[in-house]
């Protein structure tokens, strides 16, 4: 299968986004709310946010590093994929066990059977995410968009089913992990039969030691996006309580609708940047800043239709009076979206260009800010603190993001760690 141009994959990218994304969204916000109630929805989003920040943790920064390296050279794929697959697998147990353990540590011990359901969801996307960073580093972004519809269609199918059943935080949270487990299922046989095969010879420890220390900078950068994006649910929680982080967690889940936009244009862009940035730096710029300036004009864009909708946006989908509270946060929040989506396009130019240590130092003062800031904000100003946190702290990261692109160029790959050997299929 040969890989499509730039904009036959984004408009593969957008197709397959746009045929299941709007069902999810009903299903995760709609339905489940009202289903569950609001309080049950408060636990389930604070568990769901827990745990992505543990999963965060521990993924270190494989995927994107995967993506970079193979999509420059493409006789690593079995490599990377086998070892690298291993060592996942060794760290979601380990994630899991850690997300317990701090679950309990908050005091929401009533609550730890959820919070792992919600672990083995995060793994099971974790591992789908991990497959679909071979069809990336090849640049076939049709079977991604096939991945993604075959996803929400089976999560969104089983945890329907589950709620009908239970209608209980711990119930959907059930029902997603399995349709999210089935279609890891589907994705690992996708990359086995085309891109990458696990195969016990390739295993190798010497690797994984090499290329961790790689893919670390990448992995604390996630890390700490995942800080200071998921970090105020928990904070609200444990500060207000679940009303007040189910009010947060609706304006949140139309603010995270949105990212659509920035991260298909971000999937495409990895693989091509990366190549660019050791073979076409004149391209490399001209493609990186055009791209961010375009995307900066069109959330913004999106942010004021949103910005002046928003009670009717809030209104379909719960006119409760307990979650009215959800459209000044969603007015608040929405002015996030421009900088988060330009600062998206900026990390994936510094991660092409093999910047991830000073973009992970700028990522990390940011993580600790926004978590300072919500300490301060939330028992004081509510979610609404929190709301202005994440705006304040996105504003750091563009300042600082640019700055660092202003005084950096692309940098070349190390390729003695990398030895011709150890990349055989």
């Amino acid at each position: 299968m040969k890989p499509a141009n730039f904009f036959v994959n984004v408009t593969w990218l957008t197709a397959g986004n746009l045929a299941v994304k709007p069902v999810w969204f009903v299903f995760i916000t709609y339905v489940c709310i009202r289903t569950i109630g609001v309080e049950q929805y408060g636990v389930m989003a604070a568990a769901l946010a827990l745990m992505s920040i543990v999963d965060g943790t521990r993924m270190l920064g494989t995927s994107t590093l995967s993506v970079r390296e193979v999509a420059r050279r493409k006789e690593r794929s079995s490599l990377f994929f086998t070892n690298f697959l291993v060592t996942r697998g060794v760290l979601s147990l380990i994630g899991i066990a850690a997300g317990l353990v701090i679950a309990t540590l908050l005091g929401n011990r009533s609550v730890l059977f959820t919070v792992a359901l919600a672990g083995l969801y995060i793994v099971a996307r974790s591992f789908t995410e991990f497959c679909r960073t071979f069809y990336r580093a090849n640049e076939i972004f049709k079977r991604e968009a096939y991945s993604t519809v075959l996803e929400k269609i089976l999560v969104v199918i089983s945890g329907s089913v589950a709620l009908a059943i239970v209608p209980s935080a711990a119930s959907v949270l059930l029902g997603m992990s399995l349709g999210m487990i089935a279609t890891s299922a589907v994705n690992y046989r996708w990359v086995v039969s085309e891109f990458a095969r696990f195969k016990k010879s390739l295993l190798d420890s010497d690797f994984v030691r090499k290329t961790i220390p790689l893919a670390i900078p990448l992995g604390l950068s996630n890390l700490f996006i995942l800080l200071f994006l998921r970090t105020d649910s928990v904070m609200i929680e444990a500060f207000v309580g679940e009303v007040a982080t189910a009010q947060y967690a609706l304006a949140f889940r139309i603010l995270e609708a949105l990212v659509i936009v920035p991260s298909i244009f971000v999937t495409v862009l990895l693989p091509r940047l990366s190549i660019l940035s050791n073979t076409d730096l004149s391209m490399f710029r001209r493609i990186s800043w055009r791209t961010t300036l375009g995307m900066f004009f069109v959330s913004t864009c999106l942010s004021a239709v949103v910005w002046a909708g928003a009670p009717t946006i809030i209104h379909l989908i719960d006119d409760s009076a307990v979650m009215l509270p959800s459209v000044p946060l969603l007015q608040v929040l929405i002015w996030s979206f421009p900088l988060s989506a330009t600062n998206f396009l900026l990390s994936t130019t510094l991660t092409a260009a093999n910047k991830q240590k000073p973009m992970a130092i700028i990522l990390g003062i940011a993580a600790v800010l926004n978590i300072g800031l919500n300490l301060w904000s939330i028992p004081v100003y509510g979610a609404t603190g929190a709301a202005f946190a994440t705006i304040a702290t996105q504003i750091v990261v563009s300042i600082s993001f640019q700055v660092l692109l202003g005084f950096r160029v692309p940098g070349r790959v190390d390729e003695s760690l990398f030895p011709e050997a150890d990349f055989e299929n």
